[in-house]
């Protein structure tokens, strides 16, 4: 168990073991001056740099930061961002230590002390929950999503699971007109513990959450959230490997058509890539193409896209269109150039945080398998090197296990190549 506390997130925070809320006295360190901060990140960096045996520069291939700011960061000239800070924890081994020095908070994520102050008042006294409360859930609910981007999904398990508890206390004591507020942002919450088990495997916990999300959603009246919660379920469908399961529930989710037409496209996508599984290029083809026009419906009315879909957006569906393609290039040399084509594009379109993130690594990885079914084994380990990185900074277990299984068949394809080795190496 992490037992993280999520503080970067906000200054309410749930552990696994309990609730707690920090004073200001808490949040930093007695006589802690920013330069002080500074210092000792940059100390504590170089000690960990010797301990390993790792140059400046060789630490800056790992964490894809520039070996100048580096430099600044390390001798204490240049304060560390959130993303650095984590980066270098997760390359570094430092087991948050890093992380914890640097004293960071993702933008937004700091509550007021008026709305701590309802939320632990909540927490302690569940029916004395108001609007500002769950106002203030929402805020802490976005923030996450936003840390889990940066540091990926593994530290953020037993936490979330441990906030679950305290909403669902919130829930069975809501009643009223305030109801279907909580309850929507309950099934927001429990749509998203249930991708956190998702991503990392844990497909019974996951399938409990998304049910959890479902009755929420259904008795909030959240048509979006029901939609959204069946395209999950048909990826996780997608990660077992059950084609008709991953068809008929992103076909589900396209139903409603009162659901935001963004949340559609991302069903109609998925849709797509199951007939690609079951080589069926011409309904993945039209798949697609009701994809692209639901797009289009979405860019007319971006003020309705539901907040959990921040990450929509032109490159992600370019990234989708891809992988589709890469299913269907297994069989079709035709179809696989397109895949890395569109999984290039995608991947070079993000922004630099999200070009890190846990959810961009699986993106990646499929770009490196395109590239091994193209018989092109270079390019297939330089790609797998940055997937390589991305699992150790966001400790992606399921994304570091595909790379040893894409490794394998590289090693038996190409047994002598260096770059061959050198990937092994690095997933060492």
């Amino acid at each position: 168990m992490f037992g993280v506390p999520v503080g970067a997130v906000s200054t309410f925070t749930v552990t696994a073991y309990g609730v707690e809320t920090l004073s200001p006295e808490q949040r930093r360190p007695t006589g802690q001056q920013p330069g002080v901060t500074m210092t000792r990140f940059g100390d504590e960096m170089r000690r960990l740099m010797a301990e390993q045996g790792v140059s400046l520069r060789g630490l800056a291939k790992r964490v894809h930061y520039d070996v100048g700011y580096l430099s600044k960061v390390a001798n204490g000239r240049k304060p560390p961002s959130a993303e650095l800070a984590t980066a270098l924890d997760a390359a570094l081994d430092a087991d948050g230590a890093l992380t914890a020095l640097a004293g960071t908070r993702l933008p937004g994520a700091t509550l007021d002390p008026d709305a701590e102050d309802r939320l632990r008042q909540a927490v302690q006294h569940p029916s004395r929950v108001d609007a500002a409360v769950v106002d203030s859930l929402a805020v802490t609910l976005a923030a996450q999503r936003r840390l889990e981007d940066a540091i990926g999904s593994v530290p953020l398990v037993d936490p979330v699971t441990a906030q679950l508890t305290v909403i669902e206390d919130l829930v069975r004591d809501a009643r009223g007109p305030l109801r279907p507020k909580v309850l929507d942002v309950a099934a927001q919450w429990a749509q998203f513990c249930g991708w956190l088990y998702e991503a990392n495997d844990r497909f019974a916990p996951a399938r409990a959450w998304f049910d959890r999300a479902t009755e929420w959603a259904i008795e909030a009246g959240n048509a979006d959230m029901v939609a959204t919660v069946l395209t999950f379920q048909g990826s996780l469908a997608w990660r077992a490997g059950h084609v008709g399961s991953v068809i008929g529930l992103s076909q589900a989710a396209l139903r409603d058509r009162n659901v935001y037409p963004g949340q559609r496209a991302f069903a109609a996508m998925q849709e797509a890539r199951g007939h690609a599984m079951a080589g069926d290029g011409d309904a993945a083809d039209r798949a697609i193409d009701t994809a692209l026009d639901l797009l289009g419906l979405a860019t007319e009315r971006p003020e309705d896209a539901p907040p959990w879909l921040y990450f929509h957006s032109e490159n992600f569906f370019t990234l989708q269109r891809g992988l589709t393609y890469r299913y269907l290039g297994r069989h079709d040399r035709a179809r696989n150039g397109q895949a890395v084509a569109w999984l290039t594009a995608g991947l070079d379109g993000l922004p630099a945080d999200q070009r890190r993130a846990e959810w961009a690594g699986e993106f990646v990885y499929h770009l490196a398998v395109a590239h091994e079914q193209a018989d092109e084994p270079e390019q297939a380990c330089a790609v797998a090197a940055e997937a390589a990185d991305i699992a150790r900074q966001t400790r992606a277990i399921r994304l570091r296990a595909q790379l040893q299984r894409l490794h394998a068949r590289l090693a038996a394809s190409w047994p002598t190549l260096p770059a061959v080795t050198d990937l092994g190496e690095r997933l060492a």
